[in-house]
């Protein structure tokens, strides 16, 4: 799928908001380089303003230092990337001309003298993983796996290190070869959010397969044990499923408590784009400051730690508009799921986790979301590209 200037265009557009510049685009043979010029009024900086070289023909992203773009094309002649084998880098950055990728993860696995970067992979598209991954996750029992893992970047930048080997090599000469080899994981977030850029730990299903493929050392598994809280002071009796109510009680669930403050907090952190609409203030009424201690295997699917407090998603105001423009609702956010997956509500009640997979409606209620989050049972459908799910 080749990427056409009118689509390179638009992938510069995007890229330039928020950002006070303009966007700007020389096109050459291989592709096109993008960057985002700064306005007069600002001085220049030394090595800042860095470039990016979008492949016309695979999509494949690079970046490059604030050099002529004639320099930049002569170079990439030269050093022109491999593809990716587990994603189809056109597909997702097509993406990128409709929707933003935050929030995501940007992945980096260094094996022998090269660098793999991976991002979370959002949106209609099929998944290579390289058959050693694909038999590593087909083999785990589906009660302990993450939402959505072999979306995760952590995967992808595994199985494109493993295609770069090609499909014979043994898992025993792949844990050879990644015994020393080096891994980062990164936040992308929003503009302003604070979160943004820092280092992150990988979810409890990639944790286990980076461990076992000796990319991360055992102790690391530490991360991914069971864990089970909860408090026999329920304060509603009867209203949810009995280990639920006790998670949810031992967290802080004490029933309807005055949380104005943190709604008039949120919406000042989102620059007045997100709107308190009813439901979501009962949600934030009833929840706010719950953390729920429940984490390991589910009914059909893994637990991860659930945090209810509107703040932390209130940078990612400009994903929920985006969201929220696609299924026709407005969004408010009410939680944190597992420290990097944005929790909200829409006006009708219906309740999405945002996480570096894409976009899931996990109940129809907030009641029916905290069963599905908690016991991992429920719905769990992914927002597809059309607003179906």
């Amino acid at each position: 799928m080749a990427i056409t200037r009118a689509e390179a265009e638009e992938i510069a557009a995007r890229w330039a908001r928020g950002q006070d510049g303009e966007p700007e685009i020389a096109e050459f043979d291989l592709g096109y380089v993008v960057w985002t010029r700064q306005p007069s009024t600002v001085l220049p900086t030394p090595g800042d303003g860095s470039r990016t070289v979008i492949d016309r023909e695979t999509g494949v992203l690079s970046t490059w230092p604030s050099v002529p773009t004639e320099e930049i094309a002569a170079i990439y002649r030269e050093r022109r990337p491999l593809p990716p084998g587990t994603v189809d880098p056109a597909v997702s950055l097509l993406r990128l001309t409709r929707r933003s990728p935050a929030p995501t993860t940007v992945a980096h696995l260094t094996a022998g003298d090269r660098l793999f970067r991976a991002q979370g992979v959002k949106g209609d598209q099929e998944i290579n993983h390289h058959p050693l991954v694909r038999r590593r996750l087909d083999e785990a029992d589906p009660a302990a796996l993450v939402r959505g893992a072999e979306r995760h970047a952590e995967l992808v930048a595994l199985s494109d290190a493993l295609h770069s080997r090609g499909p014979e090599i043994t898992l025993d000469e792949a844990r050879a070869w990644l015994l020393h080899s080096r891994f980062q994981a990164f936040l992308v977030r929003d503009q302003g959010d604070p979160l943004g850029g820092a280092e992150c730990r990988p979810c409890e299903t990639c944790i286990a397969v980076l461990v076992d493929f000796a990319v991360l050392p055992w102790s690391d598994l530490a991360f991914t044990t069971e864990w089970r809280h909860g408090s026999e002071r329920v304060p509603e009796p009867g209203r949810f499923p009995h280990d639920v109510a006790r998670t949810l009680a031992g967290g802080g669930w004490v029933g309807p408590v005055d949380q104005s403050a943190l709604v008039t907090r949120a919406v000042e952190i989102s620059g007045d784009r997100l709107r308190p609409f009813e439901a979501a203030q009962r949600a934030i009424a009833e929840f706010a400051g719950v953390r729920c201690g429940r984490r390991g295997p589910g009914t059909r699917r893994a637990v991860r730690l659930l945090r209810l407090d509107p703040v932390p998603g209130a940078y990612a105001a400009g994903a929920l508009a985006e969201l929220g423009e696609l299924i026709g609702e407005e969004l408010f956010p009410i939680g944190v799921e597992g420290d990097d997956a944005v929790v909200a509500i829409d006006t009708r009640g219906r309740v999405f986790v945002l996480d570096q997979g894409g976009e899931w409606m996990v109940g129809a209620t907030v009641d029916e979301a905290l069963v599905s989050l908690l016991t991992g049972d429920g719905p769990d459908r992914r927002v597809h590209d059309d607003g179906s799910w």
